[in-house]
């Protein structure tokens, strides 16, 4: 007597992301485009531009050290190849998201203890690091949230 066997393989189900799941992640690529427009504006700004600015803020642009544009980078980018890795629905978006954060934590640093920024520019000094930091968080959290719920691969 012979028993038919069959093999039964253990296939992950997909699981569809809620519709919300799609406006964060185009929110956060949005974002981070104007991320991208702010560091080259800044890489790519003339002199011209800069010598039509206030002396201190002149200052400013033309002390920063070049890690401090390193960092920059390290925060636009990375966080624009983590919405784009979002989009798309891959686990990488992490990875993007964290390097965003360490790179605003670090830019963020210089600004508000190695430079007149603060003082020079006033409240925008303070407040838009701090959003850009709850925004690398909170998308690193969702990140994790949606990679929990088998959103992401």
């Amino acid at each position: 007597m012979s028993i038919n066997t069959q093999e039964i393989t253990d296939e992950k189900i997909k699981v569809s992301a809620p519709k919300w799941f799609w406006i964060i992640a185009i929110l956060a690529l949005a974002w981070f485009l104007m991320d991208v427009s702010a560091f080259l504006m800044r890489i790519f700004m003339l002199n011209e531009i800069i010598q039509n600015m206030p002396e201190a803020q002149q200052n400013i642009y033309l002390n920063m050290p070049s890690w401090v544009n390193v960092v920059f980078g390290l925060e636009v980018f990375g966080g624009f190849l983590g919405s784009v890795c979002l989009l798309i629905k891959k686990k990488w978006a992490f990875i993007g998201f964290s390097l965003s954060l360490i790179g605003t934590l670090s830019q963020t640093s210089y600004i508000y203890f190695f430079s007149d920024a603060v003082s020079v520019t006033g409240e925008s000094a303070v407040i838009m690091p701090l959003v850009g930091i709850t925004i690398c968080v909170a998308l690193i959290l969702f990140t994790r949230s949606a990679a929990l719920k088998d959103w992401l691969s």
